[in-house]
């Protein structure tokens, strides 16, 4: 009973160490001699291994410990991407989420700005015809307020369009600056000539600016016996005509936008009210404003 004891604390020391391997097959070689009966070689087969076998299986084991720490290195790696992704995943979502609700608005946004304008649309088409009708009605008084214009000295002269308006109860004629100045305004005297009219008025220059890409381009005259004139106003709508004169043989009603003729300049720009809104200078949509002419009047009644 003793030995079996001490075979099984033999095999244990042999298990767990090298060199205790060692020294129990030592202890068992011992017995063997001494006990010859008691130790058979079929123990030591069964039950010891060699040096060698124990390293190799120590090395295989190591290893195996190695693989599975590295294992477990890669398989945290891809947890830690996967929660990345996750979050930029969820960052994409919600950025696509916000921009849906932009595309969204502005699909209502644009929707109900179709249906104003279409609805503009239509209140412009319905008030068309009765505007032109105004100021066809009109174009007789309008055009009378259109004048030709020269320098006195037939020698120095060359025609330009001005207009007539009325302005805190007097009327003053209006043209654009650079024609007085292409006329030797500060020099000359000037004469003008309404439609319908063949009576020339030699009215006083009161004051003019001749900056044409500016758009400050204007001149200022008086005659008392200019009678009447288009009023003066500020109102921008939706079309801007513009007057011509009669015998200069231009175009007496016309868009503003359409393209210019020589000899338009000064002509009165006016708007769907028959308001002188600006004076023609340029081409295209530009005029110089009316409100640079009434500041000279202005001044010129302080004065």
């Amino acid at each position: 009973m003793n030995t079996i004891k001490l075979k099984k604390m033999i095999l244990k020391i042999f298990i767990k160490k090298k060199l205790r391997a060692v020294l129990a097959l030592g202890l068992l070689t011992v017995l063997s001699l001494f006990s010859p009966g008691m130790v058979s070689c079929s123990f030591t087969d069964k039950y010891a291994v060699s040096i060698e076998s124990y390293d190799s299986l120590q090395d295989e084991y190591e290893k195996s410990i190695q693989d599975f720490k590295n294992q477990k290195d890669i398989l945290e790696s891809y947890i830690q991407e996967n929660e990345q992704l996750k979050a930029q995943i969820a960052d994409k979502d919600k950025i696509i989420n916000d921009k849906n609700n932009e595309i969204d608005a502005l699909k209502e946004e644009i929707a109900s700005k179709s249906i104003k304008n279409l609805e503009d649309q239509i209140k412009k088409l319905s008030t068309e015809p009765e505007k032109l009708r105004k100021l066809l009605n009109n174009m007789n008084k309008l055009l009378k307020y259109v004048y030709i214009g020269s320098s006195a000295p037939d020698e120095l002269a060359y025609t330009f369009t001005a207009f007539s308006i009325e302005y805190k109860g007097k009327y003053f004629i209006i043209t654009a600056g650079h024609c007085i100045n292409d006329n030797y305004g500060k020099e000359g005297t000037f004469k003008f000539k309404a439609n319908f009219s063949d009576e020339w008025i030699y009215p006083e220059l009161l004051g003019y600016d001749a900056e044409f890409w500016d758009l400050e381009d204007y001149a200022v005259f008086y005659s008392d016996k200019v009678t009447g004139g288009l009023p003066a106003g500020e109102l921008q709508t939706q079309e801007n005509y513009l007057l011509g004169s009669i015998d200069k043989g231009l175009s007496v009603f016309r868009n503003l936008g359409a393209a210019s003729i020589k000899g338009e300049s000064g002509s009165p720009v006016i708007n769907e009210e028959m308001e002188a809104i600006g004076i023609y200078v340029v081409y295209g949509y530009v005029y110089t404003p009316i409100q640079l002419a009434l500041d000279v009047i202005d001044d010129m009644v302080m004065n």
